[in-house]
């Protein structure tokens, strides 16, 4: 099969935001009176939709309760945004302009509804043919909806396209939807991201033949 796709999530993958979103997740769950730690974040909110992230924490709070912490944990990333803390990962700028010139169709697809706006503010937007966010779809990751929604955006069937992951539910949510998983794994851990079809530490690791090579051979 002919890969003619890229969908890359956002958070991890493109930027680093990840010491923002953290942040702004402890803040909520302290206010909130409930533990939080780095197993928390990567087994519990790491790539989900804030919604799915605050009800897999706050386990029976009221649905009101969830919208409105979900809604200051989004205050809370975005002032951190603005401040300037995150940063670009340069392999992956070289990735998606190498992408671009091969003539693949780009997508994003991340739970966050920042995306667009972050994706502007570090000069990638116009990079992508579609931009998927998790106020797009009724499921977040896990669920393969978001993937599904990008291909359907960017004309391609699953099995044309690489989904390019670093987060436990994104992979599944990949591979659920059909789709071969690239995963990055930024911290030496790689046995996380096992459901993937192809593991990295950063996709300056990786060219683009490497990768068209290796979804072939999976295919076959």
């Amino acid at each position: 099969m002919t890969l003619k796709g890229v969908i890359f999530d956002l958070d991890g993958v493109l930027v680093d935001t990840v010491p923002a979103h953290f942040a702004a997740w402890a803040r909520l769950f302290k206010e909130e009176g409930y533990p939080f730690d780095e197993g928390v974040y990567h087994d519990k909110v790491d790539g989900r939709r804030r919604q799915d992230g605050v009800a897999a924490v706050m386990i029976g709070a009221p649905a009101d309760r969830i919208d409105a912490a979900a809604e200051r944990k989004d205050g809370y990333f975005l002032e951190l945004i603005e401040k300037g803390q995150f940063k670009v990962f340069e392999g992956s700028v070289d990735f998606v302009n190498t992408s671009c010139r091969a003539g693949l169709r780009l997508a994003t697809a991340s739970s966050s509804r920042n995306a667009r706006y972050i994706l502007d503010k570090v000069g990638l937007l116009d990079r992508f043919d579609a931009v998927v966010g998790g106020d797009d779809v009724e499921h977040g990751k896990p669920d393969p909806s978001i993937f599904l929604t990008a291909a359907k955006r960017i004309a391609l069937t699953p099995r044309h396209c690489v989904v390019v992951e670093d987060a436990i539910s994104g992979v599944t949510a990949a591979k659920t939807g059909g789709f071969f998983c690239l995963g990055i794994d930024r911290h030496g851990h790689p046995a996380r991201l096992a459901g993937a079809d192809l593991i990295v530490g950063d996709l300056a690791e990786l060219d683009l033949e490497q990768l068209r090579t290796a979804f072939e051979a999976k295919d076959g």
